[in-house]
């Protein structure tokens, strides 16, 4: 005759809080190499960036001035909205697909910001940056949906839908303005340069993209205001599961 206490059913109990503590534990441990992966690698492109502004700031070289500028916005946006997605999504198991497209899209905003003093490759490798980022959201988005059971009460509801209305936004409309707007951008410097070269025209340019980035960078802000609360109490959920 089997012992009561040994069964599967009186183990099964156990077996699920200890995996459901295991999850636990694995997801903080996903944010953690997140948070720590974003922060080098966007200091790696400020870096850059800081690089390529010396000579055209001690020389005065002012009209590169605005693109250093918005080359500081893509950093911190890149930065922000990034923190926002690990917060708001990610945990385990780690998807080292969404990691390998963090490190394409760095390495194409880094050689775009050595690129302040020149507009022509500036719009062009951004515009090949913004497909990257583009590329990025669509693949958050499926890591959203396949993790849509993990979002059980009402706030974590709130927020799964506050996620992929943001995601569907920027890869409906907001990225493929970005690109193109970038490759317009870069079209008209490249087609009409004693316009947009000589006459300092392309200025213009960079002035739309200082203030389409500065409201996407507000946007990201605005986002995490909206979602502090509901990304708390999915983490007090999680805890309560575990």
């Amino acid at each position: 005759m089997s012992d009561p206490a040994s069964s599967p059913s009186s183990n099964a109990g156990p077996a699920l809080a200890a995996r459901s503590s295991a999850k636990t534990a694995l997801d903080a441990t996903v944010v953690n190499i997140e948070l720590t992966l974003i922060s080098i690698i966007q200091g790696l492109a400020l870096g850059v960036l800081a690089s390529a502004s010396v000579a055209p700031l001690v020389e005065l070289q002012w009209q590169a001035w605005p693109y250093i500028a918005t080359g500081l916005l893509v950093v911190l946006i890149f930065w922000s909205r990034a923190l926002l997605h690990t917060l708001s999504f990610i945990g385990w198991p780690l998807e080292f697909g969404h990691t390998f497209v963090y490190f394409g899209a760095t390495l194409l905003e880094a050689v775009a910001l050595t690129q302040v003093g020149d507009p022509q490759r500036w719009f062009a490798l951004n515009a090949l940056y913004a497909i990257a980022v583009w590329g990025l959201y669509g693949y958050d988005l499926r890591i959203v949906r396949r993790h849509a059971d993990d979002f059980g009460t009402a706030d974590e509801r709130a927020l799964l839908d506050d996620i992929v209305s943001d995601q569907r936004i920027n890869i409906r409309f907001m990225m493929p303005a970005a690109i193109a707007f970038q490759g317009l951008a870069w079209w008209l410097v490249r087609t009409y340069p004693a316009i947009f070269i000589d006459r300092g025209w392309h200025l213009l340019l960079i002035g739309l993209t200082l203030l389409f980035s500065v409201n996407y960078l507000l946007g990201g802000v605005r986002l995490l205001q909206r979602r502090q609360a509901w990304i708390v109490s999915r983490n007090a959920q999680e805890r309560l599961e575990s």
